[in-house]
C-alpha cells in the first residue's frame, strides 16, 4: 500500500491552464473554427487535445520554452511536494496536459523525482499526442481516472487535488479531495472528505491535521468506502 498525492495539472499545480495557452498562441485559428463548427463541444477533453495538437507545428523546444516563460506556479507547491517526500507520500501528476506542457514546470523547479502520467506527445512530421492507461493501452477518454482507478485497485490511499468536471470521476474515487471550481461544485455535496483550497499551503494544512488519523482509519477498516 501507498500513500498516493494525486494532483491534476492545469489551473491546479499552475493557476492558469497551460494547455489553453499553447492552443492560444500556436493554434488559434484551427480552434476558432473548430469551436465555431461545435466539434469541441463533442469531444473529449482527450480528444481535444489531439485535435488541437494536430494543427501546431512549432518544434518541441520552443514549446516547452513558451510554457516555462507563461506558466505560473500556485503558490505552495514546492513546499507541498517537500511535505509529502518528508511523510511518506508519493506526490503523482495525473493530467491531460502534454508532457511538454508538465515537463517544463516540473524541470524548472528541480522536481525531477515527480511522477508524471500525461498527454505523450511526438513530433513525426505532424504533432501527435497518446494517453495510456495504466496497463499501457491508448485510450480516448478516461485517461485520468484509470489511474484513480488503478491506485485504488491496488491498495493505495489515494489523496486528489483537482479542480475541473474531467477531475469528478477519479476524485470520486480517492479517500480525501481537495477541489476548486468545478471538481468542488461536483462533489461538495456527496463526498465524505472534500475540502476546498487556494493554495498549496491550505492543502498542507489539512494534511498536517488530519493525515495521520484518515491513515489510522484506512489500516483498520481497508475495506471500507471512502
Amino acid at each position: 500500500m501507498a500513500n498516493v498525492l494525486c494532483l491534476d495539472f492545469d489551473d491546479t499545480i499552475v493557476v492558469n491552464n497551460t494547455v489553453n495557452l499553447v492552443f492560444e498562441e500556436f493554434a488559434g485559428k484551427r480552434r476558432s473554427w473548430l469551436e465555431e463548427g461545435g466539434q469541441l463541444g463533442r469531444m473529449s477533453v482527450e480528444q481535444r487535445n489531439a485535435a488541437l495538437l494536430d494543427s501546431i507545428e512549432a518544434p518541441r523546444e520552443e514549446l516547452y520554452r513558451f510554457v516555462q516563460e507563461n506558466a505560473q506556479v500556485r503558490p505552495g507547491f514546492a513546499e507541498l511536494i517537500a511535505w509529502a517526500n518528508g511523510n511518506g507520500w508519493y506526490p503523482t501528476v495525473v493530467s491531460n496536459a502534454y508532457d511538454f506542457c508538465v515537463d517544463a514546470v516540473l524541470d524548472g523547479l528541480s522536481l525531477d523525482r515527480v511522477v508524471r502520467h500525461c498527454g505523450r506527445t511526438q513530433l513525426d512530421y505532424r504533432w501527435r499526442v497518446r494517453y495510456e492507461s495504466p496497463r499501457g493501452i491508448e485510450v480516448a477518454d478516461g485517461f485520468k481516472v484509470s489511474y484513480a482507478a488503478a491506485f485504488k485497485n491496488a491498495g493505495d490511499f489515494v489523496v486528489y487535488a483537482g479542480d475541473g468536471a474531467s477531475d469528478v470521476p477519479p476524485a470520486d474515487l480517492a479517500r480525501a479531495v481537495f477541489a476548486r471550481g468545478r471538481l468542488w461544485t461536483g462533489l461538495k455535496d456527496v463526498h465524505p472528505r472534500i475540502y476546498p483550497f487556494e493554495t498549496f499551503h491550505d492543502v498542507i494544512t489539512v494534511l498536517d491535521r488530519d493525515a495521520s488519523d484518515w491513515l489510522a482509519a484506512f489500516a483498520s477498516r481497508p475495506s471500507d468506502p471512502a
